[in-house]
């Protein structure tokens, strides 16, 4: 269970959130739920080292949360990429190129920033727009402290071990508005429509982040906090938003996903076994599912209608 719980920081940056001191394995690193669900694929390889791989719709997500939740932050963590850079021998405006020595020293100069095109800025900010133009969505986020940081212990009762835990959990409606049962997480998307997002949420483990975070608020508040809200942007223009509410089935089974999640890294500590794919000296066996056998009955129907008796030629039509 979680104890000694509490809330840490608001308007967290989540760089400096994400950021830690001790090496996975250790009993000091602090696990959150983006950890718990890179864990639980395979705790031998997320031991190793595993992150999931960036890509460019991860780029935009973080871009937009950094423009709709802590706007303020953006000349502290953005560098905006010149189009064109001067030649030093010519003086001429050329197109940017990463390779001149013009270039290169002002790519040193911003290290320490994420740099960003014109172009994706300005795509980020129409989704900024977009959303601001919702008005059940531009409800939420006004009502909202943005970025709170929630720490607290987890407490394993089979190993006896405390494992300090973390969330940075989007928005928290004040407890005097509308949406006071509520905590939410504002996601992009590649389909905002619900039944592909929801697919989607349950892959990506979002069922489990959300469980995980209503869970450590409650236990460092106190308060009533029931219900999980994710305030949707499609990452492609024209940003159509979407707003889902997590299913209580669903956050059931997230709260049973991350319980177990937790209770098996805490054995992976005391053990120092960090369990793979596979058992020692196994090979383990893939079977036809429900699904395939269904697919190759259906296929052999096909076939069988679709090909005519060896003796056709004798059939008067």
């Amino acid at each position: 269970m979680f104890k000694n719980c509490s809330i840490k920081a608001v308007r967290v940056n989540s760089d400096a959130y994400h950021g830690q001191k001790a090496e996975r394995g250790s009993p000091e690193y602090t696990m959150s739920p983006s950890s718990i669900r890179a864990f639980i694929g395979c705790p031998s390889r997320w031991r190793a080292g595993y992150e999931p791989p960036d890509s460019e719709a991860k780029d935009f997500g973080n871009l937009l949360d950094c423009l709709v939740l802590t706007p303020e932050q953006f000349d502290k963590r953005y560098a905006i990429k010149p189009s064109t850079y001067k030649d030093a021998k010519t003086g001429e405006d050329k197109p940017w190129n990463g390779n001149g020595n013009v270039c290169k020293a002002w790519i040193e100069e911003h290290a320490e920033f994420e740099v960003v095109s014109r172009d994706g800025l300005a795509n980020a900010q129409s989704a900024a727009n977009r959303l601001s133009k919702d008005e059940t969505i531009a409800s939420f986020l006004k009502a909202s402290e943005r970025q709170v940081h929630v720490i607290g212990q987890w407490h394993d009762k089979a190993t006896g071990l405390i494992i300090p835990v973390q969330c940075l959990i989007d928005c928290v409606p004040s407890a005097k508005s509308e949406f006071q049962k509520c905590l939410g997480d504002l996601k992009t998307t590649r389909n905002a429509a619900q039944r592909p997002f929801g697919r989607w949420c349950y892959t990506a483990g979002y069922h489990v982040q959300a469980a995980f975070d209503i869970a450590l608020y409650t236990a460092a508040t106190g308060e009533d906090r029931t219900d999980w809200i994710f305030l949707l942007c499609e990452n492609y223009a024209p940003w159509e938003t979407g707003r889902r509410m997590l299913g209580q089935d669903l956050l059931q089974i997230g709260t049973q996903t991350f319980e177990h999640a937790l209770s098996l890294y805490a054995q992976c500590l005391a053990t120092g076994n960090w369990i793979g794919y596979d058992a020692p000296e196994e090979f383990s066996v893939i079977n036809a599912e429900p699904w395939q056998e269904f697919s190759a009955l259906e296929e052999k129907l096909e076939h069988d209608q679709s090909t005519p008796p060896a003796n056709a030629d004798d059939l008067i039509p």
